[in-house]
């Protein structure tokens, strides 16, 4: 089997209480509700009948699986029971329950969609007769949001294929009424880096004040941490903008006595939009750009791999657990608008998974803010002519190294005022953006394709800063003739400046990364050298100052020997290497 056989359809809404004690309940008949896992299916098989419900199927190569909820509400940490149906069923059918041994389920809360994780309670191979079988469970979680979690771990050794199957869950809580003085401690949600222009966030408060008649009033002030103060809503949470540094606290009253406890002031200063961005501050949105899941429950992620190994980090598209045709958006903040002549410029990486599964970024340009967007190019992470492809194929999430990135730049239609990453996933692969500029080219840097043919290979340092020079250093040149001692080397420059975002190998001149053949067209620089006693020499080439900014030089070593089997050609190559140009 494949690593699964359910495509997962688009999430719709759920409607939880936000401020009041756990009161939620989940049929599954419309849609899978937020939460996240497995799959929604209606039909008969479902343990609402014609409704829906949502299963997994575990088998060898999938023995695991978690059904996640969404938040369930603020838990004031009352004692709290969780009911629910639930069914192992053999595949794919889904009505004969499965023998055992199958496995375990783990009932599980937690006060984030990661948790930590409390487990309430445990089961093992319940006889399943292929109806589903009620369960009910009670525990007292600590106040604060509240989620749960299915855990579903196959036995070891089953030799089972099975749905795991859930529907109708229910949570209740128990609440008293609240006593003495709230501290609800610090205000949390203010986004990191700052607030975005009239971009709405969520503050909420460190500490949940447990019971009922409780209440919230939320102050600002666009002044000082000292006010003066204007009131704001009255529930738990508070959504927000802003368009100046502000500052936030929240009084909370308990009815008993009453009693007022109040917040500490939390400081939100703006945030500056930038559309050059290197993910060098630990977040995926910062300096305002935004993260967005049109169809699906992924979102691209903050990833620690960074483009060419510099910098702490880059923007993640997780293709390989993003199920087929979700989509993952990352957007840029609005920009002024550009000239003709403009191009957006970025660092890329990733690999396609070995099914052959090809996922797409579409990067998208807009001239009105966003409203409407307009395809700028279609990359793909294919083996082949992928433009995002540096890292081949593999059955495990990709991770680049600091030689697995690629430089692309598009040329934008004047007046482009945003720019988007628009991922629609495949279920192949991971793939990440790093070092986004507009008209600014990445900083100037050399990278090395391919592999050499019998161990010729080629380097290049330093960076290619205009005004200086590239030394190429070359290693384990063949003789000229067998026990000639003449070792004779040829380096091939081709300044290839029109090629905007085309990757190495698919250039109208050829196939230059190929580690034994070297088919370019047009060469604008060959330089040659004779080395009489050395299988190791190096080439100088000068970056002129003049050098166009964002031009590309492609480079490949030949070693001319005499045309003796199995190298017909007469011809060995050594890897290629592709310098980037700018002025820093």
């Amino acid at each position: 089997m494949k690593r699964s056989l359910l495509i997962l359809p688009s999430i719709g809404l759920l409607a939880a209480a936000a401020s009041a004690q756990v009161n939620y309940s989940q049929d599954f008949a419309a849609s899978s509700a937020s939460w996240t896992g497995f799959s929604w299916y209606s039909g008969a098989t479902a343990c609402g009948g014609s409704g829906g419900a949502v299963r997994k199927n575990l088998y060898g190569s999938v023995p695991t699986g978690a059904l996640v909820s969404p938040s369930l509400g603020t838990s004031f940490g009352g004692l709290t029971t969780i009911d629910f149906d639930y069914k192992v069923c053999d595949w794919s059918a889904n009505t004969v329950g499965t023998l055992a041994p199958f496995g375990t389920i783990d009932v599980q809360y937690g006060p984030s969609a990661s948790g930590p994780w409390t487990t309430v309670g445990s089961f093992t191979d319940e006889v399943q007769s292929g109806s589903c079988i009620h369960k009910s469970f009670a525990f007292s979680p600590a106040a604060g949001s509240l989620f749960v979690r299915f855990n579903c771990t196959r036995s070891t050794g089953s030799t089972s294929d099975s749905y795991w199957n859930f529907d109708n869950v229910v949570l209740v809580e128990a609440v008293s009424a609240c006593s003495g003085t709230p501290a609800p401690g610090n205000v949390t949600g203010a986004p990191a880096g700052g607030a975005c222009p009239a971009t709405n966030f969520t503050l909420g408060l460190q500490n949940a004040t447990t019971g009922s008649g409780v209440t919230y009033q939320w102050y600002s002030s666009t002044t000082s941490a000292g006010g003066p103060w204007n009131p704001l809503g009255t529930s738990a949470t508070l959504s927000a903008s802003q368009v100046v540094d502000s500052w936030y606290y929240c009084d909370v009253t308990c009815s008993a006595g009453p009693s007022t406890g109040s917040s500490a002031v939390e400081f939100v200063p703006m945030s500056t939009p930038s559309a050059v961005q290197d993910w060098s501050t630990g977040v995926v949105t910062p300096n305002c750009w935004s993260i967005s899941n049109p169809v699906g429950t992924y979102l691209p992620a903050y990833s620690t791999a960074s483009g060419y190994g510099v910098g702490t980090g880059s923007a993640g598209f997780n293709f390989y657990n993003a199920s087929n045709t979700y989509e993952l958006v990352l957007t840029s903040p609005t920009f002024a608008a550009v000239g003709a002549g403009t191009d957006v410029y970025f660092d890329a990486a990733g690999a396609t998974y070995i099914g052959g599964e090809i996922d797409h970024m579409l990067l998208e340009e807009s001239n009105d803010g966003g409203t409407t967007w307009t395809l700028i190019a279609d990359l793909t992470n294919e083996p082949v002519n992928g433009a995002l492809n540096t890292g081949g194929a593999t059955s495990s999430p990709f991770v680049p190294t600091a030689a697995q990135w690629t430089s692309l730049h598009y040329p934008l239609t004047a007046g482009t005022n945003r720019v988007r990453f628009h991922g629609v996933s495949n279920y192949g692969n991971v793939c990440y953006v790093d070092n986004v500029s507009i008209g600014v080219p990445p900083s100037a840097r050399n990278t090395t394709y391919g592999g050499g043919c019998d161990g010729y290979t080629m380097s290049a340092a330093p960076a290619p800063v205009t005004g200086n020079t590239v030394i190429f250093n070359q290693v384990g040149i063949p003789e000229a003739a067998p026990a000639s001692g003449v070792y004779f080397g040829v380096v091939v420059n081709s300044l290839s400046q029109l090629n905007p975002g085309i990757p190495l190998n698919v250039l109208t001149g050829g196939a230059i990364d190929s580690p034994c053949s070297l088919l370019l067209g047009s060469l604008d620089l060959m330089v040659s050298f004779v080395s009489a006693t050395s299988t190791d020499s190096t080439v100088i080439l000068p970056i002129p100052l003049g050098a166009p900014i964002g031009a590309e030089v492609f480079t490949q070593g030949f070693a001319l020997i005499v045309p003796v089997a199995p190298n017909n050609a007469g011809i060995v190559t050594s890897n290629a290497v592709r310098s980037y140009i700018n002025t820093f």
